[in-house]
């Protein structure tokens, strides 16, 4: 299968040809002692995630992750003051064998959800990751930890009742001490809006479960930031401070995402080699909830480009042609995308561009506000609090079962303060669509899930 050059950068919301961005005269690279940027690895969490029905404990890593680094919000955030700082956090790197520091972003928040951040937990053999989600408004002080959820029951989709529908996944839902199954069911696609489907998340205590929502597109929903790597001897010293300037390209993700079920992350840049596979990495266009319902992000981006006939061709061509090293591949860092912008101009790719040549679709950038960044500042080491008080509440939480004996089937509710941050809440400027229909659960053997 070939793809024209001219047809390979017609991929994703942004609708914009990569050449474009690339024929740019670079902007010179702006040094900060210590920081090296990336034009891959992990997507924040808070701005995208995999779908996926019950998910999986993280890797045990025998190091240790460093203490969070003195980060302070960009210096320029989407104007209208829609937009909320939520700050980075290390992420474990396969390659590097060593931790990464996946940046800060400008999230415009999932609407009626908060942000509830991940941490990294000691466990039997090192650290493990425990992931963040959106949890509805308001919900976040009493948080249910369930048990573990049988496996997911892999439905048949049935014949769309109309066009343009998407098919949103069943989930167990806990109802009176016991699990039963709330059947999948078809719900309209929403212009500009991604259906986010149930997930329970792992937690030490237990599983969180949150219910589906809607979710903005990739073009509604702020800044995302490029991963750096950090040199330690240089961020240790006194005054040493890291402020993001180099955002990943609009138009980029959607050509080159990845999935790491392992980390349940979203990753992005040139993971293409077939050695990626064996290491848990999945191309995005690949990557199913269960083996008929694929990730919610592709199946909007596919029914958005519905009228081109050859846009998934095309995308899955791309993929395809850099595995096989027929396509040129992104570049991996900063340094090394310069080179490649400066030698091969329009025929370049660039991952990460400054904010100087950033151009979002739907946001224009605005200066943030001195007397905003020490509030900022002091809304991120909050955020940190929460997210240690979080873990030890978690993992406090975790249940006793008596040797010989099945665990009962119940839940507990722990209590997890939300922090009381001197920063508003981001103005509110696009209402979701309505919350669909939901079935009503039912009984449901457990024995018939997907292994």
């Amino acid at each position: 299968m070939k793809i024209s050059p001219q047809r390979l950068g017609i991929i994703g919301g942004a609708l914009v040809l990569l050449g474009s961005l690339a024929a740019q005269p670079p902007v010179p690279i702006e040094e900060q002692p210590g920081v090296d940027v990336l034009a891959r690895g992990p997507v924040h969490e808070a701005f995208a995630e995999p779908g996926t029905e019950k998910q999986q404990p993280a890797p045990v890593i025998a190091k240790r992750p460093p203490d969070p680094i003195n980060e302070l919000p960009s210096e320029d955030r989407p104007e209208a003051d829609q937009s909320q700082w939520i700050p980075g956090y290390w992420a474990w790197d396969d390659d590097r064998n060593d931790y990464v520091w996946v940046s800060g972003i400008w999230r415009v928040p999932a609407p009626e959800h908060q942000w509830i951040p991940g941490y990294w937990q000691q466990a039997t053999g090192g650290w493990q990751w425990v992931s963040g989600y959106w949890g509805p408004t308001g919900a976040a002080a009493n948080v249910d930890l369930y048990p573990p959820p049988p496996e997911p029951v892999e439905e048949a989709v049935p014949p769309a009742p109309a066009q343009d529908m998407v098919f949103l996944p069943g989930s167990w839902v806990y109802v009176d001490n016991q699990y039963m199954w709330r059947p999948g069911h078809w719900v309209a696609n929403q212009p500009g809006w991604v259906w986010t489907p149930s997930c329970y998340y792992w937690t030490p205590g237990g599983y969180v479960f949150v219910n589906g929502y809607w979710d903005h597109d990739l073009d509604h929903r702020g800044i995302l930031f490029a991963p750096v790597a950090i040199d330690f001897r240089v961020a240790q010293g006194a005054g040493w401070r890291y402020r993001p300037s180099y955002a990943i390209a609009t138009d980029f993700l959607p050509q080159s995402l990845f999935v790491n079920s392992n980390w349940h992350h979203y990753y992005f840049g040139d993971y293409h080699d077939a050695a990626y596979v064996r290491k848990g990495y999945t191309p995005w266009v690949d990557h199913h909830i269960t083996r008929n319902i694929p990730d919610p992000l592709f199946s909007y981006y596919r029914w958005e480009h519905r009228k081109d006939n050859r846009w998934e061709n095309d995308l899955r061509a791309t993929y395809k042609g850099r595995r096989e090293g027929i396509v040129q591949r992104p570049p991996r860092t900063l340094v090394q995308q310069h080179k490649q912008v400066t030698q091969l101009r329009e025929k370049a790719i660039q991952p990460v561009v400054h904010l100087k040549q950033w151009k979002g679709t739907n946001f224009k950038l605005e200066r943030v506000p001195k007397e905003h960044v020490e509030a900022l500042h002091k809304s991120v080491n909050q955020w940190r609090e929460f997210s240690n008080q979080r873990g030890k509440i978690e993992s406090q939480a975790r249940k006793v079962v008596t040797p010989g004996k099945q665990p009962a089937v119940v839940h507990q509710s722990v209590r997890i303060q939300m922090p009381r941050t001197e920063v508003r809440a981001p103005a509110v400027i696009r209402k979701p669509p309505p919350h669909p229909a939901i079935p009503k659960p039912q009984h449901r053997d457990k024995g018939k899930g997907k292994g």
